[in-house]
């Protein structure tokens, strides 16, 4: 299932804010959805949590699919 446009944006916007936070910021500000949101260093397993959750969005519905099966007659 692909992304709309607003959570394609949102996931970009999430992504460089974590990597300011890992990088050493102290806040970073991410404008998504309506609304802004700060996040702290401290912060950073919140926003991956998010950025996960966008990228399961963004796959195939995230099932794990197993091996063929044939029928054989």
């Amino acid at each position: 299932m692909a992304l709309s446009t607003e959570d394609a944006a949102a996931l970009v916007s999430l992504r460089v804010a974590y990597r300011s936070l890992i990088a050493g910021e102290k806040v970073a500000k991410v404008t998504a959805f309506g609304r802004t949101v700060e996040y702290a260093q401290g912060d950073t397993r919140r926003l991956k949590a998010e950025i996960d959750r966008l990228e399961a969005l963004d796959s195939d519905g995230g099932r794990k699919r197993g091996a063929f099966r044939f029928l054989v007659r």
